[in-house]
């Protein structure tokens, strides 16, 4: 808004008010008596333009988004920490509670016995670094009769605080989606400020008069683990009576719960460059598709009926890639042409050949 207000603009416009035959060049008195001046001025200027982009939400920065948001009863979801599934042989070893373990550079202690061999773990920071199941599992202290320990899931995916762009959006959520006394918009906010929770799509009258579905993903867009269905669920209507328990309205009946998978088979058939076959990119192509079907699911799943997976996308994601002179077709569920995706599902990568 200030652009104009330079040094330069300030200290000219400054000596053209000096009347007179005065000396005005570099140099003169009056020049060095108004060049400190226009200085300030200059960075005072600068410093109004800084506070007018903050003073609003679509401009502010991070810290006084914060604020803008607060205002609103908005606040930063904070990071979580991950909770691992773990198997141990024996089957029947008995570890206490809170007994530590390592996974890479991360440190885990035992939260939950879950039977059959198997106990959760809770990572000891909040973070996506907590997410990694594919390093050795290494006990910290001795574990009596423990012969072997592995990580085979992640039941809930840490997260880190939330970013900026995705408080400025949930801020200009708040106007465009008036949330008030259990309507859709509600129930949609708060259960989107649970920190487990990405997505939310809600059902109203699904099972007749009173009742209400929330479907509801991860915070990475995957299916919601039954920990977090459960929480969900225990914060909204934990008696399923209506009777007000949570902080759904009473009459309300609310049942939590999620999308199933649905996997995606893709066969492309491909010209490659010299020297390259089928195995150098397939890697690489299932990690890009893996990454292209969470966007899909991140920006159609809770605003639309339907989700649609491109087959143009996945040939502009091959052309892209490094070993790959054209791509002669794309099948998606043995089919060519896009492939539509009722959001009762949510699609993940499935078979891949080329």
């Amino acid at each position: 808004m200030f652009e104009d207000m330079t040094f330069e603009n300030i200290l000219s416009q400054m000596l053209e008010n000096v009347k007179g035959d005065v000396d005005k060049r570099e140099g003169s008195i009056i020049y060095d008596a108004l060049a400190p001046v226009a200085m300030e001025s200059a960075q005072m200027y600068a410093d109004m333009d800084i506070l007018l982009q903050e003073c609003f939400a679509d401009s502010a920065s991070y810290y006084y988004l914060i604020k803008r948001a607060a205002e609103r009863g908005i606040f930063v979801k904070e990071g979580i920490p991950a909770v691992v599934k773990v198997k141990c042989t024996p089957y029947d070893v008995s570890i206490p509670e809170a007994t530590e373990f390592s996974i890479g550079e991360m440190t885990y202690s035992i939260t939950e016995n879950l039977g059959d061999g198997f106990y959760s773990m809770t990572c000891s920071e909040s973070g996506e670094n907590g997410n990694n199941i594919n390093d050795d599992v290494i006990p910290i202290e001795y574990v009596e009769d423990l012969e072997e320990i592995e990580a085979v899931e992640v039941i809930v995916y840490g997260t880190e605080d939330e970013d900026e762009e995705s408080l400025r959006e949930r801020y200009f959520e708040s106007f465009t989606e008036a949330a008030f006394g259990g309507n859709k918009a509600d129930y949609k906010e708060k259960a989107k400020d649970i920190e487990k929770v990405g997505a939310c799509k809600v059902y109203p009258v699904w099972n007749g008069g009173g009742t209400v579905k929330l479907a509801i993903l991860d915070s990475q867009y995957n299916e919601a683990s039954s920990e977090i269905i459960n929480e969900v669920q225990n914060t909204f209507d934990p008696t399923k009576d209506g009777t007000g328990v949570g902080i759904a309205p009473i009459g309300h009946i609310v049942t939590v719960s999620t999308p199933k998978v649905k996997r995606i088979n893709v066969d492309v058939q491909i010209e490659y460059m010299e020297n390259y076959i089928w195995d150098d990119i397939k890697e690489t192509f299932t990690e890009n598709l893996a990454e292209y079907l969470k966007n899909v699911i991140k920006n159609e799943w809770e605003a639309k009926d339907t989700m649609t997976v491109r087959s143009g996308q996945i040939e502009s994601m091959l052309l892209d890639m490094e070993g790959v002179d054209n791509v002669l077709s794309v099948k998606i569920d043995g089919k060519t042409g896009n492939c539509i995706i009722d959001c009762d599902y949510i699609p993940k990568v499935g078979e891949i050949s080329g």
